[in-house]
This record gives C-alpha cells, structure tokens and sequence, in this order.
C-alpha cells in the first residue's frame, strides 16, 4: 500500500483525485534539493491539501506544524488552514500532513494582517486575565451565567474579545516554549520549556545555530563575537524584562508564508511555533521581501513598539541569518558575521 492510499483510506472517501493543482516548496542545503510537494485533491467531503515530504527528518516537520496550527487555530484571531492529521508513509521515513484547502490569493489587506497577528500574540496574555477573572467567581458559574464574551481592554482604544468558549478550552502558557519540536527549515529546534525568556533565546535559539555554524563551517570570527554576545544577551532586555509574557507565535512568519482568502481574511501557513516573546516574530518579516507598512502601524497601534525595540530587532534578525547560513552558506556568512559584531558593540554601550 502506497501513502496516497493511505491517505485515501484514513480520510474514508472514494473520490480521491489529484486536482490541477500542484506545488512545490522546496529549497538546496548543502547542495541538495529538499522539497515538500503538496497537491490538492478532490474527496467526497470536497478538496483538501495534502503535503508530502520524504526525508529522514519529515514525521518530526510535519507533526510541528501540525501542532502549531492546531495552536493558532485554537485561538480564533487569525485565518490559518484547518489541521486534519498526519501519516506515515509506509515505504520510507516519510509522511504527509494533511489540511482544509484555502484558494489562496496575494495579500492586500495588510492592515487586517497586522491587526490579527497582535490579537494572536495578545491572545495568550488577555487569556491568562480572563481565567483569573472567572476564577474570582464563588463556585463555578453555570454557563447561563456567563456572557458570549469577555472584553479586554488592551489600551483606550484597542478591545479584544475571547468567547467564553475558548476561555474553558485553551490553557493558558506560563512558560517560553512548545509542546513538540517544530523545525524552522529543516534544523529541528529546541522547544524545551523554560520560565526565563532571555535564556531560552540565548541557548534554545541563538547557541543552537552557532553551534551548528561553528561545527559544520568552523568560523573563527563567530566564536569570538559570540564569546562576547553570549555573555551580554541580557542587556538588550533591561528596560522590557518584566513586561516579557509568553506569546503564541508563528514562528517563520515571512512573506513567503502569508496570504489572503477570497473574502479579504489574511491566512498565515507553514508555522513552526513557539511562545515566545512578540518582538521576535516580526525580525524575518522586513527579510526577503518584507511587509507593508500598512501592517505594521495596524500592529504597533495594539502593541506599541517598547524601548530599545530596533536593537532587540537586529538580535532577533541574527537567529535568522544563522539559520540560512547553516541551510545555504554563501553570503548568510558576511551578513551574520557583520550583524552579531554590530549587535556585540551594541552591548557595550547599553548602560
């Protein structure tokens, strides 16, 4: 039996035809094509997306972002596709991740982008907020007792609103990290939980890739800034280190992995989430094309840019050129050896 087969099986349709559609993700590490293909098909139930990958490393890719579009979607602030499941191929190390289908179009409602990506990552915060709110009750209300939803105010002009549901449903994360590996290119990443932001980006995120850098291109500059970053990492959170909650976040949020559906809702795809802090998220987004900045007045207006917000930007931007030096090499290694010795003269100034 073959994986489609599977597929086929699992899902309980007859009707399982491969549409016109066909995609490819793919990239080249080390010399080599690594590709996710993904393809539409038609079930009894209507289209779905299927996306299949057939390295080693897949089950372990496609079960995070499995995961962390459970996770987003739980939240009801943003679009994202509807998780089905994933399965193994059963002739290789294989599998496919299988989703809800969206006619995906280019984004153009920025403004809408900008303003659910801050309810995602305010989400978890107001959650929090409104557990101990209903907690304060006497006995535990009966549900006639509840209202729909529960306002909270994020500034004097900025509401968000979390149906009662959900508040029951979703736990709330009091810890920076995830449930599950997710992988940010094909680089496994170390999700293990911590209470302290600045070290689980210091040694989760930031010494992960170095370590990968120095083992596979053995550089001598990166060791001799990050012997001094490493130590000083702190320093670019003192005036933010008390205001740092964990937020859910994409995690890869690129233009690349940002679109629209037909009625104009902005859909982000292809995660590899964490909770983590807010600012993180928005280093790769001005990468690779960038965004408008229709979306980032939008986001900046429910959450306002924090002192010392540019120089957190480039160390945040510094995971990501690492991460593309250790997929691709070539220029990655200028721009990350350039950045961290810009960001480690940094630390010497901040007082």
């Amino acid at each position: 039996m073959d994986l489609f087969t599977e597929i086929q099986d699992r899902l309980e349709t007859k009707k399982f035809l491969k549409t016109a559609q066909t995609f490819h993700d793919g990239y080249i590490s080390n010399g080599n094509w690594f590709y996710f293909n993904s393809a539409s098909f038609e079930t009894d139930d209507g289209i779905i997306f299927v996306k299949t990958n057939y390295e080693d490393i897949a089950l372990d890719m496609l079960n995070g972002e499995f995961s962390s579009l459970q996770k987003i979607a739980e939240t009801q602030t943003i679009c994202t596709p509807k998780p089905y499941f994933v399965i193994a191929d059963p002739n290789s190390n294989g599998g496919a991740l299988i989703v809800e289908y969206l006619n995906m179009q280019p984004v153009t409602n920025w403004k809408k982008l900008g303003s659910n990506l801050a309810d995602l990552h305010l989400f978890n915060s107001v959650l929090g907020r409104k557990k101990l709110r209903l907690e304060s009750w006497i006995g535990k209300p009966l549900t006639s007792q509840l209202p729909e939803n529960i306002e909270f105010t994020i500034n004097k002009n900025i509401k968000l609103n979390i149906p009662c549901d959900i508040i029951e449903k979703v736990d709330h994360v009091e810890e920076f990290g995830f449930y599950s590996t997710t992988c940010c290119g094909k680089i496994p990443q170390n999700n293990e939980w911590h209470d302290n932001w600045i070290e689980f980006y210091a040694r989760n995120r930031l010494k992960q890739q170095v370590d990968l850098v120095i083992e596979n291109f053995g550089n001598r500059k990166i060791i001799e800034y990050w012997s001094e970053l490493q130590l000083k990492i702190d320093k670019f959170f003192i005036d933010v280190i008390d205001n740092i909650e964990p937020a859910l976040l994409h995690g890869d949020l690129w233009s690349g992995n940002v679109t629209q559906i037909v009625n104009g809702d902005p859909v982000i795809f292809d995660p590899a989430s964490f909770y983590g802090h807010s600012e993180y998220e928005l280093s790769i987004s001005k990468l690779f094309g960038g965004f408008s900045s229709i979306f980032y007045d939008e986001y900046f207006n429910k959450i306002p840019q924090q002192k010392g917000f540019k120089k957190r930007s480039e160390l945040y931007t510094l995971f990501h050129l690492l991460n593309h030096w250790n997929h691709f090499g070539g220029s990655y290694a200028n721009q990350s050896i350039d950045l961290m010795k810009k960001i480690t003269s940094y630390v010497f100034n901040i007082n």
